[in-house]
């Protein structure tokens, strides 16, 4: 999805204001003229997977507005580290910006010992490319409609409940929600999601939490039961089911995003611009028709909005992480 565009002459009237902006700061000469030439987008995962599709949507969408492509290059390796690291060492000039996950920025720092790099003094949020709620879901042949009556029936039939897990951020959401609430349930893990999801669909597991585009297409063919929305607010593709918060397990947000960063020393009349035209394509019809059938959801965030957000996940993750971590 690597979409051409030509340079356009109405290019220099957005570029106008980057200029305006730059003058008044003091910003570099290279600030003035940006964009000059195509930009890099550094996927820290292997192609196909939920930030590459997103990123491709988003380059796609804002090569016509800035009349530049956008370049996607995947470093899918270890847990998204080298490409987060590639990012973090590229030449802070906004011609190679850096996709970045809850994973990668807010869980491996205080997960994984080779994530030795700090996301929030090395790095600058730009701007936010997708949110995508998870959803705790139970398998239908439970019976079990509401989170009151999975609590109910974990408590009278101890060591029955099973949860169907595949990534680090599942099984953190696993553990996390029994810390919070009190409610046990035994891990299954699973190499892909398709596995454990089958198994949810087919009984052999209890339950699962997962992000709303890989487990939608199940919630709406009636597969499988989705009993609580796990952010702190309700998904407009499940505007029924209650957030986990309401059903009084406070403190515990799970979510994926795909957000934009550059280098933290890249001027900010580049972050300004660089968020602005994001902004803008991303609230295009076929940005928003697209991210619809993904169950993808938008965050219309400022820089600055965008930086804050970050913060909050960092604290929220780096809390549950040392609280689940202090448990075992």
């Amino acid at each position: 999805m690597n979409r051409t565009s030509e340079t356009r002459p109405l290019r220099s009237l957005a570029v106008a204001a980057v200029i305006a902006v730059a003058t008044v700061a003091g910003g570099t000469a290279s600030a003035q003229q940006y964009p000059a030439k195509n930009i890099t987008a550094i996927v820290p995962f292997a192609a196909g997977g939920g930030a590459d599709t997103q990123t491709r949507i988003w380059g796609a969408a804002i090569a016509p507005i800035i009349g530049h492509r956008i370049i996607v290059e995947n470093n899918g390796a270890a847990a998204g580290i080298p490409g987060t690291k590639q990012g973090i060492a590229a030449e802070p000039d906004g011609y190679t910006v850096l996709m970045g996950v809850a994973s990668t920025i807010a869980i491996n720092p205080f997960s994984n010992k080779a994530a030795d790099y700090k996301p929030l003094e090395d790095l600058q949020a730009v701007a936010m490319i997708g949110y995508t709620p998870y959803v705790l879901v139970v398998a239908n042949n439970l019976n079990i409609k509401s989170f009151p009556e999975l609590m109910k029936y974990g408590k009278e039939n101890p060591g029955k409940l099973t949860y169907a897990s595949w990534t680090s951020v599942g099984d953190l959401a696993r553990r996390g929600l029994e810390l919070r609430s009190g409610l046990a349930m035994t891990l299954v893990p699973y190499k892909g999601s398709v596995d454990a999801i089958n198994d949810v669909v087919a009984g052999r597991a209890s339950a699962t939490i997962a992000d709303s585009g890989s487990i939608m297409p199940f919630i709406k063919s009636g597969a499988v039961t989705p009993i609580a929305i796990t952010t702190p607010q309700k998904s407009s593709s499940l505007p029924n089911v209650p957030t986990i918060d309401k059903l009084g397990v406070n403190d515990y947000i799970i979510d994926s995003w795909v957000a934009m960063f550059v280098p933290k020393k890249t001027p900010k009349a580049i972050v300004e611009y660089l968020n602005a035209r994001s902004r803008e394509a991303l609230k295009t019809k076929a940005v928003q028709d697209r991210y619809a059938e993904v169950a993808i959801e938008y965050l219309d965030y400022s820089a600055d909005e965008t930086q804050a957000f970050m913060e909050r996940q960092t604290k929220s993750w780096k809390t549950l992480i040392e609280q689940v971590n202090a448990k075992k």
